[in-house]
Parts: structure tokens; C-alpha cells; sequence
């Protein structure tokens, strides 16, 4: 097969591959079949290659989006009633559904980011680039002693499901009630 570029030949390889994306950042795909240009090193990428980067840069989405607190998502309900929509055409809608509003699925549910729905809406592309609005919370260190209560991850489910509802119902929880250092 002859290149588009510079006339050159396409030559099969299969090896890792990096490339950077606007929204995501670097994602690399390991040992998947490409074509590459000798003369001018164009790439031309299989079918394959297509799945394995779509697959990955999924992957790294979901991997940025829950670094956001679960305050900056909003569920379906509410984003059809920001768009001025029905709930059935917001699930239709072939833009969402194809990644023009970033979301993700907690305990089950769809959620959206709010920031990208507002910006879906204002322009009719929610996305952004999400390597550089991720929240770096530096870890806060207590003493021992201070602790004056069990971890949240010793409460029995019933609760998380409890705080999870009341969170999609719009009723936000006081933080000091899931302090458990004084």
C-alpha cells in the first residue's frame, strides 16, 4: 500500500505505540499491528489499533474523572432538566452518547460532570482537557490518638446507599458529619 503523504510503501509493524491526546494526555498502546511509512514515518492504523486506543483512552477518561469529588457530578434527572430536555432524549442524544459530555457510573448510576454539561450546553462540546483539572488533595496526616471514631469503611452499606441517595436527591450532606478526626 503506498502512502497518502509522500508516495513512500507502508510496511506492517506491531509494537508499542504513544500518542498524545488533546482531552486525555499520553496513551500508549502496546504490541497492536500498525503500518508505517518508510520514507516519512506516517501512520496507518488497523482496525485493531483503532479498538486498542479508543479502548485505552476510555480507560484513562474513567480513571480522571473519578479524581473529581462526587460534588461536581450531577445525574441524569438534573442534566436533561439543565439541557431543557427529556431524560429519554438526553440517553438518545447521539452527541452524549458518544463522549461529548464526560460521565461515569457510581454504585450503578450515570453522572455527569457538571462543568462539562454547562459547557455542552453553552457551545455543543462539553469536553475539555481533564490531565489538567484534576484535584490534587495532599493527604492530611493525624496522630494516632485523634481518631476517635471507627473508618468510614467499617459502616455497613446500608449507609453508603443512604448518603448516596440523599447526595442524587440534591440534599448535600454537612462534611463535619463525615469527620472522623476531631
Amino acid at each position: 500500500m503506498n502512502c497518502y503523504q509522500c508516495g513512500g510503501v507502508y510496511e506492517a509493524k506491531s509494537d508499542s505505540l504513544e500518542i498524545f491526546d488533546f482531552y486525555v494526555g499520553k496513551i500508549e498502546v502496546r504490541n497492536t499491528p500498525y503500518y508505517e511509512c518508510r520514507d516519512c514515518h506516517d501512520i496507518l492504523y488497523t482496525e485493531e489499533m483503532s479498538r486498542a486506543i479508543e479502548t485505552e483512552r476510555n480507560r484513562l477518561i474513567h480513571k480522571l474523572l473519578i479524581q473529581f469529588p462526587l460534588a461536581d457530578f450531577v445525574n441524569s434527572t438534573e442534566v436533561a432538566s439543565m439541557l431543557g430536555i427529556s431524560r429519554q432524549a438526553l440517553h438518545k442524544h447521539r452527541r452524549i452518547k458518544h463522549g461529548f459530555i464526560y460521565q461515569t457510573k457510581f454504585a450503578g448510576i450515570n453522572l455527569y460532570l457538571k462543568k462539562s454539561v454547562l459547557r455542552f450546553k453553552r457551545a455543543g462540546d462539553g469536553r475539555f482537557p481533564l490531565q489538567s483539572h484534576i484535584y490534587m488533595h495532599p493527604p492530611k496526616y493525624v496522630k494516632h490518638s485523634s481518631i476517635t471514631s471507627t473508618p468510614a469503611y467499617s459502616e455497613p452499606k446500608t449507609k453508603l446507599i443512604e448518603h448516596i441517595t440523599l447526595f442524587l436527591q440534591g440534599k448535600f450532606i454537612n462534611q463535619e458529619e463525615y469527620s472522623y478526626v476531631k
